[in-house]
């Protein structure tokens, strides 16, 4: 078994919160988004960083903390580029920072929101079922179907890298999911257009979560073969009328508010939802063979 020579998102994480306690993906995923890191990817499209890519991180870490250099400080040093610093540095640093908090504080929405509305919506775990964040009184708001409108190489590894190293908190603005699944941002922004994805507005920002993401790298294999975004409208509302079909098969369990009750709801959900794929594989597997025997 041949070793790997990188270490994933994760990895990384592991390795710098000794030294800086708190960084997170999030934080990372920002400063690749603003091009003071660009590691490369593998061909699943996980990131892959070397060791020079973690010294660079460091690097950068260490100038926001002992230095308060902006960003664009950094970057252009980085880059080989003199720059006197400014005089008022600090404020650059903290508007960096309110930012890098926001995106956050986003995750920790989506989290409570999922804890609270999961029993509710348990089949929205596969991604032909997802329904992102589906509950909001106050805060962000919906957009989308909801809105009104290196020269580096090295050996592949013999083992399938099991671990993903997008954590179940991760936040992702346009730019950042477009770099994720290989799409544009216009493309993305047709998928949310034509109600494929789901995203959560921030600030006038749209902010996708990891089942935006799976959707979205589906979508960019449809794309290869030139399927657009608008093409793709009938996965939803199969998906819709699906989910609408397994909710009235589980709404009389939930509506007895036992916990027995909504652990046997959500098993028939995903039973429900595992039949449901089952179904529609054997009956594309029908027609597909139906084609080639015209």
């Amino acid at each position: 078994m041949t070793p790997r020579n990188y270490s994933s998102i994760g990895d990384v994480l592991t390795l710098l919160r000794p030294e800086f306690p708190d960084i997170t993906i999030s934080k990372i995923r920002f400063l690749e988004s603003q091009g003071l890191v660009s590691p490369q990817r593998s061909p699943s499209g996980y990131r892959k960083f070397y060791d020079e890519d973690v010294e660079r991180l460091r690097y950068v870490l260490v100038q926001q903390r002992e230095h308060f250099l902006p960003l664009k400080v950094i970057r252009d040093r980085l880059n080989g580029v003199e720059t006197e610093e400014p005089e008022e540095n600090g404020h650059a640093v903290v508007v960096e920072e309110i930012i890098e908090t926001t995106t956050e504080s986003v995750v920790s929405v989506r989290e409570v929101v999922e804890v609270v509305s999961a029993p509710r919506h348990v089949a929205a775990k596969e991604p032909s079922l997802s329904d992102v964040v589906s509950a909001m009184q106050e805060g962000p708001t919906r957009s989308g179907r909801h809105a009104a409108s290196s020269t580096r190489q090295d050996p592949q590894p013999d083992v399938e890298e099991v671990e993903k190293e997008v954590d179940h908190g991760t936040t992702l603005s346009i730019s950042e999911l477009a770099i994720e699944v290989h799409l544009t941002e216009d493309q993305i922004s047709a998928l949310v257009e034509f109600g494929i994805l789901d995203a959560v507005s921030v600030g006038g920002m749209m902010c996708f979560n990891d089942d935006n993401v799976a959707v979205a790298r589906i979508a960019a294999g449809f794309a290869e073969f030139g399927v657009e975004p608008r093409h793709l409208k009938q996965f939803r509302l199969s998906a819709e009328r699906e989910a609408g079909m397994i909710d009235q098969l589980v709404a009389p369990l939930l509506r007895q508010r036992k916990p027995e009750s909504r652990a046997k709801a959500s098993a028939s959900a995903k039973e429900l939802a595992k039949l449901g794929r089952e179904m529609r594989a054997t009956l594309v597997a029908q027609e597909i063979k139906a084609i080639f025997k015209r």
